[in-house]
Parts: C-alpha cells; sequence; structure tokens
C-alpha cells in the first residue's frame, strides 16, 4: 500500500534550513510543521505554511540587512 503525503519541498542553503528548522522547534507540537528533514539543505514541509515561512524569512532578512550610514 502506497502511503503518500501532500506537501511543499524547500531547496534553501544550510543557514536558512537552520533557521527554518529552528523556527518549527520552537512552536508547541500541535503546530509543528516539517514532516521530515531530507538532508542539509532540503526540507519537506506542510503545504499550508508556505506564507508563515515566507513572512519569517522576509522579517528575518530585514533585521540582518547591513545599511550603511548616512
Amino acid at each position: 500500500m502506497v502511503n503518500a503525503t501532500k506537501g511543499l519541498y524547500i531547496s534553501c542553503d544550510i543557514p536558512m534550513a537552520q533557521f527554518i528548522i529552528n523556527m518549527n522547534a520552537s512552536l508547541p507540537q500541535s503546530q509543528k510543521f516539517i514532516f521530515h528533514v531530507l538532508d542539509n539543505t532540503h526540507l519537506f514541509v506542510r503545504p499550508e505554511v508556505a506564507s508563515m515561512i515566507k513572512a519569517a524569512i522576509a522579517t528575518f532578512r530585514e533585521q540582518n540587512t547591513y545599511e550603511k550610514p548616512s
């Protein structure tokens, strides 16, 4: 019997994957969204959390972007 799960495949660099894994770990068990960590740069997650992950990454990048002083 085949057991299939619909999900979202994420391919990213190692630091971003660790950011997503840490974000998942900070949530309660009922809200965890990672189905499987495939390797250091690939994750398989629930498809409905795509916008949440994108928003968290955008916020993270804004906080960590260097702006040259005027």
